[in-house]
């Protein structure tokens, strides 16, 4: 019930943010990227095999394509899904043009949200970039669906929504992803430390 709840209220909160948008109000749009920038970062920087100078560069080209097609944006759903639905296609369109090299990238650390202490802070960061490694392997499908359902929280089928497939291909991906996620973890030990 209080879910339920929160939910309307965010869709309030982003149907009067996006009025005053169309309104021409400035602050409203700064309060929008301050909303919504650290998702779609982190998006980037999963789906961009942990290179955080790149994912900032497509988090910008994010907030531009929806500076210039907020305009068209109707409330027929989630504005979050709409946002994710661009910043899926241009972290898709962008590795597929430049069909980029994985090994290039060296910063594979993910963000730790916990403080821990040096040592737990320590064992943390490497659990973290092990997973980061293990989420590279993936197909650039698989990687998309997975981190879409366990690092956003969307359900499967906003996840089909966002991607443009059915929800059996968008559950297919992810119970893929998750099976090649073990198998690669369980070869590093991971579930041991």
């Amino acid at each position: 019930m209080k879910r339920d709840l929160r939910k309307k209220v965010i869709w309030i909160n982003d149907f009067f943010l996006i009025q005053k948008i169309k309104n021409g109000d400035p602050t409203a749009w700064e309060s929008l990227v301050n909303k919504y920038y650290d998702s779609i970062f982190s998006y980037c920087v999963r789906r961009c095999f942990g290179n955080r100078l790149l994912a900032a560069d497509l988090t910008q080209d994010i907030f531009l394509k929806l500076v210039e097609n907020i305009h068209r944006y109707r409330f027929s759903g989630k504005f979050y899904n709409y946002l994710f639905t661009i910043a899926v296609n241009t972290c898709h369109n962008y590795t597929t043009k430049k069909k980029f090299d994985e090994q290039q990238y060296e910063d594979y650390l993910l963000p730790s949200d916990n403080k821990l202490s040096v040592g737990n802070e320590l064992i943390d960061k490497e659990r973290n970039k092990m997973i980061q490694e293990a989420l590279d392997l993936l197909n650039p499908l698989q990687r998309e669906a997975v981190i879409l359902k366990y690092y956003h929280s969307f359900k499967v089928k906003e996840i089909a929504e966002i991607t443009g497939v059915s929800v059996p291909t968008a559950q297919s991906r992810i119970h893929q992803g998750l099976k090649k996620l073990r198998k690669v973890l369980e070869r590093k030990e991971f579930w041991d430390g």
